[in-house]
């Protein structure tokens, strides 16, 4: 078959080809008109055996493009001058090969995923998907649904995916420096709080992003109450691990007695577990010394984050920090890991919390309502760093409850990573829904796909190839596997590339521009 010849229409669809060789209910291999595009959608039309047509549509995983002239088992050098010479593209064939996703129909009327349990038969033919039919399945509206861009082998056919499975389900956002990463965290952010009216955390470890929601962007300082200050937290900017039991034994027992002062005198919370570290080291004389190092802890803690982190000008309130239909953005770029670590755990563990008490208490109808009103994401930058495989943090402790819990509370979990081998892999793999741009380093591919049950080894292969800001998305969020093209954000937001030229050309400008008006105030010596 020539790749010149065109695809026969069928009525209102183009043939692309036909099945071939043996089929199952999951796969089907077919000649083509035309090379097949990797990640385009055809249709397979089920018919036979006294059955009206089906159509069930597919992925296009793999394409080829052959020449019995010139096969690999018998070919020498000297034939391919000679098949040239002969017109052997005339005789070239196209084969792709699709995997076979649901039923187009129940699809495209319900969103429902319904995948034939028969293989279609050899023979039959494969036509070209029309945008018509993918609008009805992938720009789906409303429903809690946002557009994030279009297909990328179908380019006037947007793509929209479902907020709700992505609070209950949680999402992952992985791929290199550079492939898109924050504009798409920016796209989703700006939709979800315009759009939907939804409520955002975004933990920004570099303040890279700006006013990503317009005017309802909120930006929050990393600061934590002194009243709010759990014994954990504590332990952990003190540098205080498990084995220092006899130390944390010690600060707990301050930590108690200066309780009765948490709310009443906040400000004075931490002197108050000073003083009574101090009165610990007069009793207990035999452990003077131990009492000691972490009364000096506590107070180089105090020298260092007083008023910068830990400040009674922080939020008491927890609708004062996180602003229920706003994007709350965290800067914890001028903080250390550890802080920022004891920051994230901070917030997430206070938003759980409320969020919990919210929904018991809207169950007994009786009363007030308390807790936080609204369900939240949160969104997690450099989340390896935070939740690291190699070590346990207290992110990584939180996250892991709210991966397991916080559905059904309303608090979804969103881990962006360029680094994914470097995710914890429990963490991952409980992100249903995926958004995979381009990753090149196959150990971070293999990670993937090991903390994925719908990444395919074909569209692995994807991976390296794929354009910045397409990607593979994956999981409830979406009814079936897509290849998108991103769409670009309106907003501010950093993350890409320092074009070093220029900033050597700007600091030579500005010298000789300081140099200019140097030499006007230069006093010329008396003749």
């Amino acid at each position: 078959m020539s790749s010149s010849t065109k695809p026969r229409d069928n009525g209102n669809r183009i043939i692309l080809g036909y099945i071939i060789g043996e089929t199952s209910h999951s796969k089907v291999t077919f000649t083509a008109t035309e090379p097949p595009r990797v990640g385009e959608y055809v249709l397979v039309s089920y018919a036979g055996n006294g059955r009206p047509e089906r159509l069930a549509l597919a992925m296009v995983e793999a394409s080829f493009i052959g020449n019995p002239l010139l096969s690999i088992e018998e070919v020498k050098p000297e034939f391919v001058s000679k098949a040239q010479a002969y017109g052997g593209e005339t005789v070239e064939y196209n084969i792709g090969r699709a995997r076979i996703l649901s039923w187009a129909d129940t699809l495209a009327e319900s969103g429902v995923v319904e995948t034939p349990t028969y293989p279609p038969r050899p023979g039959a033919p494969v036509y070209r998907a029309d945008a018509d039919v993918l609008k009805k399945i992938f720009a789906r509206e409303g429903g809690g649904r946002v557009r994030i861009g279009v297909l990328v082998n179908h380019r006037d056919v947007p793509v929209s995916v479902d907020v709700n499975a992505i609070v209950s389900r949680h999402l992952a956002i992985l791929a290199i420096t550079g492939a898109g990463k924050s504009n798409t965290v920016g796209v989703l952010v700006d939709r979800i709080v315009n759009d939907l009216g939804g409520t955002i955390v975004l933990f920004d470890m570099h303040n890279e992003y700006g006013e990503v929601a317009g005017e309802n962007t909120n930006f929050v300082e990393a600061k934590i109450h002194p009243a709010r200050l759990t014994l954990h937290e504590l332990f952990r900017l003190l540098h205080l691990d498990e084995k220092a039991h006899v130390q944390r034994r010690f600060l707990r027992q301050a930590y108690r007695s200066a309780e009765n002062t948490r709310y009443q005198k906040p400000e004075k919370f931490l002197k108050k577990i000073m003083e009574e570290l101090e009165n610990l080291s007069k009793e207990k004389t035999s452990k003077k010394s131990t009492v000691s190092e972490v009364l000096e802890k506590l107070e180089n803690l105090l020298e260092e984050y007083w008023e910068k982190v830990i400040t009674p000008n922080a939020p008491i309130s927890l609708e004062e920090a996180i602003v229920p239909g706003k994007a709350n953005i965290f800067k914890l770029g001028g903080v250390s890991e550890e802080v920022a670590d004891v920051v994230v755990h901070h917030y997430l563990n206070w938003l759980l919390a409320e969020r919990k008490e919210y929904v018991a208490s809207s169950r007994k109808g009786e009363g007030k309502v308390k807790g936080y009103p609204v369900p939240v994401l949160t969104i997690i930058e450099e989340a390896h760093i935070l939740l690291p495989g190699d070590r346990g943090t207290m992110t990584k402790s939180i996250a892991g409850k709210i991966a397991r819990e916080g559905r059904k509370f309303g608090v979804g979990l969103c881990l962006v990573s360029q680094r994914p081998k470097k995710l914890d892999e429990d963490s991952l793999s409980q992100t249903n829904n995926k958004i995979i741009l381009r990753l090149v380093e196959p150990g971070d591919q293999k990670y993937v796909q090991s903390a994925s049950e719908t990444l395919s080894d074909e569209l692995l292969e994807l991976l390296p190839s794929l354009n910045v800001g397409e990607a593979i998305l994956l999981g409830m969020m979406t009814p079936v596997p897509a290849i998108v093209k991103i769409d670009k954000s309106t907003r501010k937001i950093g993350g890409g590339d320092i074009v070093v030229h220029e900033e050597w050309k700007r600091y030579v400008e500005m010298g000789r521009k300081l140099n200019e008006e140097a030499s006007k105030y230069v006093m010329m010596p008396d003749e």
